[in-house]
């Protein structure tokens, strides 16, 4: 045989032995949300998967707890018997999910949470700033009041961090901004539905004969809340505000019956998830080996009438 014809064989078997490699590095990804089919877990997914389409190796499985911690857990010790390479988890409670995080890293399973970081340290959570997020809405309604009158909170289910921190920069900017604004009744929402904003919003109404403004820690219960007070024929009179930013409630802004929402672009939320997921999966760097979890923060924007309309077309989710 020609050198040269031994030469091709070899850079043959070289190059299927290689093509052989690349395609059996397969990076499997449990993504575990709080639950499935809400906007801003869509919208995640989505975001993650705008970086992983082009990457045919990286395969992302979705999985719908229901809003319970318990299968939460049963979902992680599914990935981690599965051997998953990396977890993104929107945690139900920070403390019930924070063995699962320890016993997926210990296994070298990459573990990056949304917007609420376990207990347990990890390798990254991408989150909202939920502080600035309330206090900029506390702000921007203050303003919208002339700084006096009546308000009211629908909070988050009970221990629920992220309601919680939102709840807590909105009386912070109320506390420190407006001290003619009286905060008049703030009642939880089970599971953060939209039903049940609209039973506390009738609740507020019926006890106040006057009420300026209410804060519903996110867009669901903002849009319950909308309903209720446009049933009642107060929509007018109340600065209805939100939290996240989903697509129904900034054309709600648009039609002048939300006064607004601290807005969160979840793509991009999504897509820095996936960048670090791909840089540390190809480099196979697996977890982070650090005493605390790296929180990166995505600043809150405050969509009003006025400004919505900065927000593209592209960034609505």
């Amino acid at each position: 045989m020609k050198k040269a014809s031994i030469l091709a064989a070899i850079l043959g078997i070289l190059l299927v032995a290689s093509l052989g490699a690349q395609a059996a590095e397969t990076f499997k990804i449990a993504y575990i949300p709080t639950s499935i089919g809400q906007p801003n877990t869509n919208a995640w997914l989505e975001g993650m998967m705008r970086v992983f389409r082009k990457y045919p190796n990286f395969k992302v499985q979705s999985f719908d707890p229901q809003l319970k911690a318990e299968l939460q857990v049963s979902y992680m010790d599914d990935a981690i018997n599965q051997k998953f390479n990396a977890i993104v988890l929107q945690a139900v409670d920070a403390a019930a999910l924070s063995a699962s995080v320890k016993a997926a890293e210990s296994k070298g399973i990459i573990v990056i949470t949304v917007n609420l970081a376990t207990i347990q340290p990890h390798t990254a959570s991408v989150q909202m700033a939920d502080i600035s997020a309330g206090y900029a809405v506390g702000k921007e309604m203050g303003k919208q009041l002339g700084g006096k009158g009546n308000v009211a909170i629908i909070q988050s289910p009970p221990g629920a961090l992220l309601g919680v921190n939102r709840e807590k920069g909105f009386r912070q900017a109320i506390a420190e901004l407006y001290p003619n604004i009286k905060i008049v009744g703030a009642q939880s929402a089970e599971g953060w539905k939209k039903e049940i904003a609209i039973t506390i919003m009738n609740s507020f109404l019926q006890s106040n004969k006057q009420l300026d403004g209410v804060f519903a820690v996110n867009d669901n219960m903002a849009e319950g809340a909308m309903i209720a007070a446009e049933a009642a024929g107060r929509l007018k009179e109340i600065k209805i505000w939100g939290a996240n930013g989903q697509k129904s409630t900034l054309e709600l802004i648009e039609q002048g019956k939300i006064a607004g929402t601290a807005y969160n672009n979840c793509f991009a939320q999504g897509t820095l998830i996936a960048n670090m997921l791909y840089d540390r999966l190809t480099k196979h760097l697996g977890p982070a080996k650090t005493a605390q979890t790296e929180v990166i923060q995505i600043p809150p924007f405050a969509a009003t009438f006025e400004t919505v309309k900065q927000i593209p077309p592209e960034d609505r989710w």
